[in-house]
């Protein structure tokens, strides 16, 4: 990731079923001297910002960032679109409110290295003409220097922003009718990327905290348990498709 790539955060990640980069924090140094904290965020998925799966969990962590980097995949290495992703993020970090796209935002074109980086990033410069794109390979350690830089001049001169809103908000209670759930349930959502949900799933989801190894490995444990990873087998789940749960993506390993 980023973070490892310019700090000495060293997140650790299990060889189990279900892996995902959770939120980690570095103290990152520039040449020049300058420092800040760096967090890494997992990433979002579309619906996030209406509280789909952990989606508002994920977001309030952006709430207390003053700068955001918006680290794109450039190279399309999981066959992704950049430019979709790039705008789902967006709209995303929109629709949550909180004044969430008043923070400066540095967005880095990442995996510049893969072949169809080039091509990628000239339709994102087309499309965006005005949006200042700094160009990483993370892997290499390549172009991360300008980023930090930028990073830290933002910073300076970027005020804190209040964690809640209270501007325009009204005392109210909503009550909906929610149709009733399966416990769990696999749906493909497209080549190579599944989505599981379900009341069982979410609510053991939410009660384990994933700040530690041995979380995970406990985590891992629970899903086997409850048939989550022979339920993706039998759906046709493979080794490296891309997994979906409340608001996180998760990849899928076959032990």
């Amino acid at each position: 990731t980023f973070l490892d790539a310019v700090s000495r955060a060293r997140p650790e990640i299990g060889d189990y079923p279900f892996t995902t980069i959770h939120p980690n924090v570095g103290v990152v140094q520039t040449k020049d001297g300058r420092s800040f904290i760096l967090a890494d965020l997992p990433g979002l998925i579309e619906g996030a910002s209406t509280g789909k799966g952990l989606g508002h969990q994920f977001l309030k962590h952006i709430e207390r960032c003053r700068v955001i980097l918006h680290v794109i995949d450039m190279g399309s290495s999981e066959g992704r679109d950049p430019l979709e992703d790039y705008e789902i993020i967006n709209n995303e970090l929109k629709d949550y409110q909180m004044r969430l796209l008043e923070r400066p935002q540095i967005v880095v074109a990442n995996k510049m290295d893969l072949d169809n980086a080039k091509e990628n990033l000239e339709r994102f410069k087309k499309k965006y003409p005005d949006v200042e794109v700094f160009e990483t390979t993370t892997i290499i350690h390549e172009g991360l220097d300008p980023v930090l830089r930028k990073a830290a001049d933002l910073l300076a001169t970027t005020p804190t922003f209040p964690i809640m809103d209270d501007e325009g908000t009204e005392s109210s209670v909503l009550y909906t009718f929610e149709e009733k759930r399966p416990e769990i349930e696999v749906t493909q959502v497209e080549d190579h990327v599944w989505q599981v949900t379900g009341t069982k799933i979410e609510r053991v989801f939410n009660i384990n905290k994933l700040n530690t190894e041995e979380d995970f490995y406990l985590f891992a444990d629970r899903m086997r348990y409850m048939g989550i990873d022979a339920a993706l087998r039998e759906a046709g789940c493979m080794d490296g498709d891309t997994v979906q749960l409340c608001g996180f993506e998760f990849e899928f390993i076959e032990n």
